[in-house]
């Protein structure tokens, strides 16, 4: 993080690396979504066993559902004043 001080104005800017590593987190699921997508796709044209795919598919539904519950929870305490900087 990248702190720049004027006056008694305190800014707080992401560093490049803290930039990227927010691009590659808030897209990582959906890349993986994709991913499992295609692969499934293949498995059927191959008529491969889908067992592994279908359980694969269901540890992303759990998983998207508790990245959305986060996502609700952080917005709802953003929106009621509790700043991030108070949380860590």
């Amino acid at each position: 993080m990248i702190v720049r001080q004027q006056g008694g104005l305190t800014e707080f800017i992401p560093s490049p690396r803290e930039k990227r590593d927010g691009v590659i987190r808030d897209n990582a699921l959906e890349l993986i979504a994709n991913l499992n997508a295609r692969l499934q796709r293949i498995e059927t044209e191959l008529d491969l066993p889908s067992k592994e795919a279908e359980a694969f598919t269901e540890i992303m539904k759990r998983i998207q559902q508790e990245e959305t519950e986060t996502k609700r929870i952080n917005r709802k305490l953003l929106d009621s004043g509790v700043s991030h900087s108070e949380r860590i």
